[in-house]
């Protein structure tokens, strides 16, 4: 809701309009380039644009594989609910899938160009290696900067449209079960028995329960609220209960009968409709946008392991943004050769290191999430781990060495 998160709402259309221009901005970037750019630049975007597609296309089949029977079951029209699915899912499988199809694409670019001698060919020219790959660069930061754009909103939006859409239970007649929601910061606990929908959160919740805890002992309730109707007021963000009974130090079993009859009760809860449906208590990390779990952690709600864990993936999304262009750094010494081989040498070697990286962002920030060292810096050390190991590796091949000629040489002792 457009109350929820005012700073997400003031950067989303500036992102959404950088988001839109970067393909004029890649144009223009192209139309300034000499020749030999222009033709890296070409095998280059091809190359990732093949990558994406293959892998986004085979993330989608296995996805809708999975979820087929869901549709169906669910839905009156499972094909038009799941192309409105995998619509909203777009940008969260490119946000998982970007880095790697970057990385795939340059190495796919440069072994093939380097297999029949094209780099070593271009290098004749007087160019380095460096130099040679600025395409490269241009065109990945521009990517990386897509990808931070959707891990912005976008992509943890895709991941909250998931988990309703597919998690959330319905009755017989279709409708949205019964949900419960607690609020941990606010101490209390909604049991809601015909809630909002997923592409209506705003409408009226029917059958509401409403239990106020004292957030010191979370014992017996002070307050029950059992009300017809519950509205929520986008204006000045307040519950509006109507026909309404209040229960002050209610008993655990209560008739709602017995208690304070009101028509219509205002209440400035903190509760926002998109928090109540959402799966799960208080919802899943990663299905917050950035500028919801900056708020959330300078707001000091929930446990101190809690804001641990939303301030690690903070900086982590943010560190990841620069991922991409490590994992370019990376490939390209890992896939140039300089003698006639096989397209694909040293690209083993490169998947590698990328599947440790992985390992190396499960290990470090699940120590930030602990508080065993800071969020930023278990954030940062995978990107700062590779960074000196691609450039080491890329010295190398400014020798014209390859990784695999440069390891055999270690392991002899040649250097």
């Amino acid at each position: 809701m457009p109350e929820s998160y005012p700073i997400e709402q003031l950067c989303r259309p500036i992102f959404l309009a950088v988001l839109c221009y970067l393909p004029f901005l890649c144009a223009v970037c192209y139309a300034f380039m000499g020749t030999i750019d222009r033709y890296m630049s070409r095998n280059f975007i091809s190359y990732f644009l093949m990558c994406t597609l293959i892998l986004l296309l085979i993330y989608i089949l296995a996805d809708f594989t999975d979820n087929m029977e869901r549709f169906r079951s669910r839905f009156d029209d499972p094909v038009i609910q799941a192309l409105k699915f995998y619509g909203s899912q777009m940008p969260m499988f490119l946000y998982q899938i970007l880095p790697y199809t970057l990385m795939m694409g340059t190495m796919w670019c440069l072994s093939k160009l380097s297999g029949t001698c094209e780099i070593t060919g271009m290098m004749q020219s007087g160019r380095s290696l460096l130099s040679l790959c600025r395409p490269i660069f241009i065109f990945g930061a521009f990517i990386s900067l897509a990808y931070g754009i959707f891990g912005f909103h976008w992509a943890p939006n895709g991941m909250l449209y998931r988990q309703m859409q597919l998690k959330q239970e319905k009755n017989d007649d279709g409708s949205a079960a019964a949900i419960v929601y607690r609020s941990e910061s606010g101490a209390r606990h909604w049991i809601v028995q015909k809630p909002s929908t997923v592409d209506n959160p705003g409408t009226p919740m029917r059958g509401v329960e409403i239990k106020q805890f004292d957030k010191a002992s979370r014992g017996k309730p002070m307050v029950q609220y059992f009300a017809e109707e519950a509205v929520w007021n986008k204006a000045d963000s307040t519950w509006a209960l109507y026909n309404v009974y209040v229960h002050h130090n209610a008993a655990p079993n209560v008739r709602p009968a017995d208690g304070e009859h009101h028509d219509k009760l205002v209440c400035n809860f903190d509760e926002k409709p998109y928090q109540i449906i959402s799966p799960g208590p208080g919802g899943r990390i990663d299905a917050m946008g950035t500028s919801a779990l900056y708020e959330y952690i300078k707001s000091g709600a929930g446990s101190k392991e809690d804001r641990y864990k939303r301030r690690t993936e903070w900086h982590v999304r943010i560190a990841k943004i620069f991922t991409c262009m490590v994992l370019v750094l990376l490939a390209i010494p890992s896939s140039v050769t300089f003698q006639r081989r096989g397209t694909m040498k040293g690209i083993g070697i490169a998947i590698i290191l990328a599947a440790l990286m992985l390992f190396l962002y499960r290990v470090f920030p699940a120590l930030g999430e602990s508080g065993v060292i800071q969020a930023w810096i278990s954030a940062w050390i995978p990107n700062v781990i590779y960074t000196a190991i691609a450039i080491y590796i890329f010295h190398k091949n400014l020798a014209h060495r390859s990784f695999r000629e440069w390891c055999k040489a270690r392991m002899k002792g040649e250097l």
